[in-house]
């Protein structure tokens, strides 16, 4: 599941981040943009911590040989 899903939360937190920042500077005044862009930091970080967990107990280790 991993394996898309992490895809997934970063495509959606590159667009949440372009469209606050975009929101942000067609009304400057609005908070919503800048909530937008928290948003998507958030599941960019959230893509990051999902692919190294995946990594992390998917990958097998195979120590070299002495």
């Amino acid at each position: 599941m991993g394996r898309w899903l992490a895809p997934l939360l970063g495509l959606l937190g590159l667009l949440a981040v372009v469209t606050g920042v975009t929101w942000t500077e067609i009304a400057p005044g609005s908070v919503t943009g800048v909530r937008l862009v928290g948003c998507g930091v958030l599941l960019l970080l959230a893509a990051g911590g999902l692919v190294a967990a995946v990594e992390g107990l998917t990958r097998r280790r195979r120590p070299l040989h002495r």
